[in-house]
């Protein structure tokens, strides 16, 4: 049975691997090619047991009739798929985002819920609590369905943000709402009034947050006392999303989909501070390619029992869905356009398009989570017959028009609301970026020409028909004329403080302190959001503000003067004076990718203007910095000391990491001189004592 089992595991991964080469060359949504395939093993499952009937119950049976109860499935492959999309997310582009997307993920379930259940009472289908049920079941939007479709398109960033937002979430409202009907329908109708349903969802949800909040506070804080190895970072995030999830669900009666998502994200925002940044991109690479398996998995393994899903269904059946799924759009279009506006009236989110919400609309699409939750009602026996069939046969039908219709043609409506076309703006900025692409791309290409001594002049014509291919779907636009000064302006300083935000991870692995990256790393984010709205005068507020003194140092100072406590000011002045030298560093890397980078697509003059930003920067931080020179000189000194010899210590540990890849030294060597490196850190690592009459 073992060897079946692992026989059978390997042959789904070799489906799942051919069915995303397929999708990739053919250029067809992977989750609409795996219903396919799955359906057609389920067909050839019939077959195999109608011909080798001992074959086909040894290998088919634990793949099409599973032991595992419906549920399994959820445990199984939705606590991954949740923690790395969880992951993925930008947490701060999220937050700016927050209302609209629980819009979409707690009230649209709400609405689509109430629309489909009233349809299908309206009809006489099926009763209001089985029509309920039927829509708390179709309301789950699936990620993985539609996000590879809109990032292939090139959709807005803000569009993808909100779909995605709303898939981590919604799965939890329409579980607890899909519970509350359960109950109704098998005879607990004391657990099954609307205010239970209400107050179990409110509990559900901030109970999931709460929970999950604190592992990944926790979780994120071991990381720097890992060893920063890596293996045992990776292993501990590999040990997270399935014991948050059935704690939460099993023990604590929260949800555990907000749980896993919420630990997801508290490590996807503090993460990149508290790991190196190359093992931060390996971490998320590891979890991208589990997601992709367990999402492609969950997919195949939920829609082989297709066929048994929709098993018994009629004509009446089918008459029923289009019915089904117009209520379904109709709900999502009534809280897209009755509701977002209201939104933006309150100043809780930014004003979305009428193209975004058409896309958003249409974009919705179903998949494994559906068919599970289907499965499961199909499978409970405690139901009547005749509810568990039609829910199950429905719910079937709308995943299957979803993903092939809605998906089908999801690439085209996106292509004609004009979400793929750039703005005026980004194609004058496309136009430079192109020319200078085609200028390193021509240097290069002559020097590889050498290199294998191939003719200059064959290189030149390559170099030609290089930059007539890459020009000839840009429009000619100039940058002067599509973007005026202001707006490059702004491109400009959010291109810094995005630039700044990504610099300062570097100067983590004990070089300065979690603290101080993670105030630099919100104050760089401050300055994204208030250059954005207010241009260069928010972009200055914001950076100004961690200059600001804290009233904890004005303490310390009255604590070492009157009362000879050096504690408080020890902490204080060594955190400002790490956090305060690191800035200025920052910065002047900073003006360096400004001259390198920003300059040719933005002009000389612009980069003059915003190099004198940066310097006025860099003059206040010195200017600070002087002030705690001459108050606390020699201690100041010794940090700086200090400093210098944490940045070489770990320059070492990268030196002997290099000539241990590239076999200049052996292992031994290299174990005995990290030995002494990391003795040499645990003994530089601690900040030394302020002598007195020595500050």
């Amino acid at each position: 049975m073992l060897a079946n089992t692992l026989l059978l595991l390997a042959s789904l991964l070799a489906i799942i691997a051919a069915v995303q080469a397929v999708s990739t060359r053919l250029v067809i949504p992977e989750s609409s090619l795996l219903c396919l395939v799955g359906v057609a093993l389920a067909s050839l499952y019939a077959g195999a047991t109608f011909a080798l009937p001992e074959m086909g119950r040894l290998f088919f049976d634990p793949l099409i009739s599973p032991k595992l109860p419906a549920e399994a499935y959820l445990w199984v492959f939705l606590p991954p798929l949740l923690f790395q999309a969880a992951l993925s997310v930008n947490v701060r582009e999220l937050a700016s985002d927050v209302a609209p997307v629980l819009l979409l993920a707690v009230v649209a379930v709400f609405v689509s819920t109430v629309v489909v259940g009233l349809s299908v009472a309206w009809l006489g289908a099926g009763g209001l609590a089985v029509g309920l049920l039927l829509g708390a079941v179709i309301a789950t939007t699936d990620p993985s369905a539609v996000i590879a479709i809109f990032r292939e398109v090139g959709a807005p960033a803000r569009l993808t943000r909100l779909v995605e937002g709303e898939s981590l979430l919604n799965d939890a409202a329409a579980i607890a709402i899909s519970g509350v009907l359960l109950a109704y329908l098998t005879g607990n109708a004391a657990t099954a009034t609307p205010l239970a349903g209400l107050t179990q969802l409110a509990v559900s949800f901030f109970g999931g947050l709460l929970f999950g909040a604190l592992v990944g506070r926790v979780a994120a804080g071991l990381f720097p006392y890992l060893g920063g190895g890596g293996n045992a970072e990776v292993a501990l995030s590999l040990a997270l999303p399935y014991p948050v999830y059935l704690i939460a669900d099993q023990y604590l009666g929260v949800s555990g989909v907000v749980a896993v998502v919420a630990t997801g994200l508290m490590i996807s925002g503090m993460g990149p501070t508290r790991l190196k940044p190359a093992l931060w991109g390996h971490l998320r690479i590891i979890w991208d390619q589990i997601a992709a398996i367990a999402g492609a998995a969950v997919y195949l393994l939920a829609a082989v029992r297709i066929p048994y899903l929709l098993d018994g269904a009629t004509l009446w059946d089918l008459a029923l869905l289009p019915v089904v799924v117009a209520a379904a759009l109709g709900a999502r279009m009534l809280v897209l356009y009755g509701l977002f506006p209201l939104l933006s009236r309150l100043r809780l989110a930014e004003p979305v398009s009428a193209a975004y919400k058409l896309a958003i609309a249409w974009g919705g699409l179903r998949g494994a989570v559906t068919l599970v939750l289907a499965l499961g009602i199909a499978e409970d026996t405690a139901l009547p017959e005749r509810a568990r069939h039609f829910v199950a046969i429905l719910a079937t039908g709308f995943v299957l028009f979803s993903l092939f219709v809605n998906g089908s043609t999801l690439r085209r409506v996106i292509q004609a609301l004009g979400l793929t076309q750039l703005s005026a703006q980004d194609q004058a900025l496309q136009q430079q970026a192109l020319k200078l692409s085609a200028r390193d791309v021509a240097d290069a290409v002559r020097a590889a020409a050498a290199a294998f001594k191939i003719p200059p002049e064959t290189a030149a014509s390559v170099n030609a028909e290089y930059e007539r291919d890459v020009s000839a779907s840009a429009v000619q636009l100039d940058l002067d004329a599509a973007v005026s000064e202001k707006e490059r302006v702004t491109i400009g300083l959010v291109a810094l403080a995005t630039k700044e935000r990504d610099l300062i991870p570097q100067y983590g692995d004990g070089i300065v302190t979690i603290s101080n990256l993670d105030h630099m790393m919100r104050n760089a984010g401050l300055m994204v959001d208030a250059a954005r709205v207010e241009g260069r005068l928010g972009y200055n507020r914001a950076a100004r503000r961690i200059l600001e003194p804290h009233l904890l140092d004005r303490l310390a100072d009255t604590l070492h003067e009157r009362y000879g406590f050096d504690a408080l000011l020890v902490y204080r002045l060594a955190n400002r004076f790490e956090l305060l030298v690191c800035r200025r560093a920052v910065l002047e890397q900073l003006r360096s990718y400004l001259r390198v980078s920003l300059q040719p697509m933005l002009g000389e003059r612009l980069a003059n203007l915003l190099d004198t930003v940066l310097q006025a920067r860099i003059d206040s931080v010195t200017a600070v910095l002087d002030e705690m020179r001459a108050r606390h000189g020699h201690y100041t000194v010794v940090l700086e000391r200090r400093l210098l010899m944490l940045y070489a210590l770990r320059s070492g540990r990268e030196s002997m990491a290099a000539m241990m890849a590239d076999r200049s030294i052996t292992k031994e060597v290299y174990d005995w001189m990290m030995r002494e490196l990391d003795r040499a850190w645990r003994a530089g690592v601690k900040r030394p004592r302020l002598l007195r009459g020595k500050g």
